[in-house]
């Protein structure tokens, strides 16, 4: 099912609409029967609209100076994986992807009203694809994170059954509390949206500090957890993943997603309710900014 990018059919654009009468973004839809595109203003958030895509797969990307998108090849890459995964076809491969998606993006970007940063939102099933292009909420300084029991049943797959699996848990996001961290009673995995990462001392790594991670195969490998991981191997900075629920011995910690990218962790609230406060430490400092870096020198122009 090889599709070219001059196989697109477009509709009338919606150039000129604005973010007023409850409109917050725009959505681009292509039909794989008909191969026709449409596009329209939508009230929905990325969350809504995930909520609402049914039980294919997703992924999540932001723009870096508007019309960049960051690392776009990665998103391919794992777009790939979690449809093969999902349908055992290899028929949709990154190539695939790079070619129906790349119009589409670009659609959005070009007709999408709002300034600054972009979040785009795709979900993918067997009989279409829709593009969501919404304003990007940046989180700043620091945040708090919530630890609540529970475990993503197949990290392998970005799957929108997982959406629809973690809503329970979303309700405990209420401010100061950024994000949900999963854990078992002794051992942490992943946020909602999110992997979470912690610090402890240790003497062999640079500024005497590691990062501690949990286990590939237990989380969902995201596109900035992965970066941030190359970038310890660059830059010679051990990683254990250890990931034993220690708040005693850690020194900091930040969890990751594409539109946090290293977001520092001031304090983590246990299910009992007990917290601790955390400080911004040189290794997650060093991460953030690095990672802010990548943020332009890893993004293509769509």
């Amino acid at each position: 099912m090889a599709i070219a990018a001059t196989q697109l059919t477009p509709t009338a654009a919606v150039h000129g609409l604005s973010a007023t009468a409850g409109v917050q973004s725009l959505v681009v839809t292509y039909d794989f029967a008909s191969q026709r595109v449409t596009s329209h203003a939508s009230a929905l958030g990325s969350r809504e609209f995930m909520l609402r895509g049914g039980h294919g797969i997703y992924t999540s990307m932001r723009t870096v100076h508007q019309r960049r998108v960051f690392l776009f090849d990665d998103h391919l890459k794992r777009l790939a994986k979690s449809a093969q995964n999902l349908h055992h076809s290899g028929r949709w491969d990154s190539g695939f992807w790079q070619t129906l998606l790349v119009p589409l993006v670009r659609r959005g970007l070009d007709e999408f009203w709002g300034t600054g940063e972009r979040k785009i939102t795709v979900l993918i099933d067997e009989t279409r694809v829709a593009l969501q292009v919404e304003q990007l909420h940046v989180p700043h300084g620091s945040c708090s994170v919530q630890f609540a029991m529970g475990k993503r049943s197949n990290p392998e797959i970005k799957a929108l059954d997982w959406v629809h699996q973690r809503a329970r848990l979303e309700a405990l996001i209420e401010p100061p509390v950024n994000e949900v961290v999963l854990e078992d009673g002794s051992r942490f995995y992943e946020g909602l949206s999110s992997n979470f990462f912690a610090t402890r001392p240790c003497s062999e790594s640079r500024f005497g500090l590691e990062l501690v991670s949990a286990p590939l195969d237990s989380v969902l490998l995201g596109t900035v957890m992965k970066s941030v991981l190359d970038v310890c191997k660059q830059d010679g900075i051990s990683v254990a993943y250890e990931p034993d629920v220690e708040l005693e011995r850690w020194s900091g910690a930040f969890v990751t997603s594409t539109s946090r990218l290293v977001l520092p962790v001031s304090r983590i609230v246990m299910p009992d309710g007990t917290a601790v406060e955390l400080v911004v430490d040189p290794l997650v400092d060093h991460l953030r900014n690095r990672i802010l870096e990548l943020a332009v020198s890893r993004s293509v122009e769509i």
